[in-house]
Protein backbone atom coordinates (compact mmCIF):
# COMPACT_ATOMS: atom_id res chain seq x y z
CA UNK A 1 0.00 0.00 0.00
CA UNK A 2 1.20 3.83 -0.99
CA UNK A 3 2.43 5.94 2.07
CA UNK A 4 -0.35 8.24 3.13
CA UNK A 5 -0.02 11.72 2.28
CA UNK A 6 0.89 12.71 5.76
CA UNK A 7 3.77 10.71 5.63
CA UNK A 8 5.00 11.98 2.13
CA UNK A 9 4.38 15.72 3.32
CA UNK A 10 6.46 14.68 6.63
CA UNK A 11 9.04 13.35 4.50
CA UNK A 12 9.37 16.36 2.17
CA UNK A 13 9.47 18.53 5.36
CA UNK A 14 12.38 16.69 6.76
CA UNK A 15 14.03 16.33 3.36
CA UNK A 16 13.98 20.06 2.69
CA UNK A 17 15.52 20.53 6.49
CA UNK A 18 18.46 18.13 5.05
CA UNK A 19 18.46 20.44 2.50
CA UNK A 20 19.14 23.60 4.12
CA UNK A 21 21.70 22.69 6.24
CA UNK A 22 20.66 19.50 7.91
CA UNK A 23 20.35 20.56 11.21
CA UNK A 24 17.86 19.00 13.55
CA UNK A 25 14.86 21.13 13.28
CA UNK A 26 14.79 21.90 17.47
CA UNK A 27 18.36 23.51 17.11
CA UNK A 28 15.98 26.60 15.22
CA UNK A 29 17.42 30.06 16.02
CA UNK A 30 15.09 32.87 16.05
CA UNK A 31 16.98 34.92 13.70
CA UNK A 32 16.55 31.72 11.01
CA UNK A 33 12.82 31.60 9.39
CA UNK A 34 13.01 29.12 7.23
CA UNK A 35 14.24 26.67 10.10
CA UNK A 36 11.53 27.98 12.35
CA UNK A 37 9.00 27.81 9.91
CA UNK A 38 9.92 23.67 9.15
CA UNK A 39 9.85 23.54 12.84
CA UNK A 40 5.90 25.13 12.93
CA UNK A 41 4.78 22.47 9.86
CA UNK A 42 6.18 20.06 11.10
CA UNK A 43 4.57 20.55 14.30
CA UNK A 44 1.63 21.32 12.89
CA UNK A 45 1.34 17.80 11.04
CA UNK A 46 2.19 15.47 13.58
CA UNK A 47 -1.16 16.97 15.40
CA UNK A 48 -3.13 16.60 12.43
CA UNK A 49 -5.54 13.77 11.47
CA UNK A 50 -4.77 11.67 7.85
CA UNK A 51 -8.00 13.59 6.69
CA UNK A 52 -7.05 16.84 8.52
CA UNK A 53 -7.39 19.99 5.85
CA UNK A 54 -3.71 21.00 7.25
CA UNK A 55 -2.83 17.55 5.59
CA UNK A 56 -3.67 19.25 2.41
CA UNK A 57 -2.46 22.82 3.01
CA UNK A 58 1.05 21.78 3.61
CA UNK A 59 0.90 19.42 1.05
CA UNK A 60 0.28 22.18 -1.69
CA UNK A 61 2.85 24.49 0.45
CA UNK A 62 5.63 21.30 -0.05
CA UNK A 63 4.31 20.67 -3.39
CA UNK A 64 3.50 17.03 -2.65
CA UNK A 65 2.00 14.89 -5.35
Amino acid sequence: MAESLKDRVREKILRQRAEDGGRPIGDAEGDDPRLMDLRSDLAMLEQAGEDDPIVQHLAAKYWVP
